[in-house]
């Protein structure tokens, strides 16, 4: 906001947003695990039974820790966007919504995966998800890159640039696994494991990127 643009007290400010942004990936993250199904038995049952079950909750425990894992990353990617944010508009407010209904579905296509993980349609609709979210994330970046009325001057073309390939490493193991998932809806979950190597790969094949914006000090954001 230019020092002659007057106060709007309707925007809804940076530091606004992202507190409920947080606090929904939080929820969500927590809601994961109750898709493990915790066993009920008697002291004298568990004692026969509870290993073959939870022999049974491999599946579950797993896509689970994927999910969890994936989530974290899409927290901390939404944390950096937003270093560059300068102000919030309609737009990047609506953008973050539909990130966010897309978020909260995680917790139910992960549960769905996990239950029915030889089920194609079920780890379809986890991978569909992941793909929708990375999408997203991927415009949500572009807009945000290409607004300097919203980013500022701390925002040049080759972090844009650089950033942009390395969203676009989860769309891209969600695509894979989608593709995977026609053949072995289990092994479809595979890729995702590779994200932190495929990450690592990217940023050094990117030297000098910056984590953060050298001319937005933390703290410097503004509210509208």
């Amino acid at each position: 906001m230019s020092e002659n643009e007057p106060a709007n007290p309707y925007r809804i400010s940076k530091n606004r947003l992202e507190t409920i942004v947080d606090a929904i990936f939080a929820f969500a993250m927590t809601l994961l695990v109750l898709g493990i199904d915790a066993p009920k038995f008697d002291t004298i049952e568990a004692a026969t039974r509870l290993a073959p079950y939870v022999q049974k909750l491999v599946p579950q425990v797993l896509i689970f820790v994927i999910a969890f894992f994936v989530l974290a990353h899409f927290w901390l990617e939404h944390h950096r966007q937003f270093h560059y944010v300068r102000l919030v508009n309609p737009t990047l407010l609506w953008l973050n919504i539909i990130i966010l209904i897309s978020i909260v579905l995680i917790p139910f296509t992960t549960n769905l995966a996990g239950d029915y993980m030889g089920a194609q349609i079920a780890v379809l609709l986890f991978h569909l998800n992941f793909l929708t979210i990375g999408l997203l994330f991927l415009i949500h970046w572009n807009y945000l890159s290409r607004s300097h009325n919203l980013s500022g001057t701390g925002l040049d073309p080759m972090t844009a640039s650089q950033r942009f390939r390395l969203l676009s490493v989860m769309p891209g193991c969600a695509i894979l696994g989608i593709a995977l998932s026609f053949f072995s809806p289990p092994v479809s979950l595979v890729p995702y494991l590779f994200i932190p190597v495929l990450i690592i790969i990217n940023r050094r094949s990117s030297p000098g990127q910056p984590e953060c914006s050298p001319g937005m000090p933390e703290g410097s954001d503004r509210t509208g």
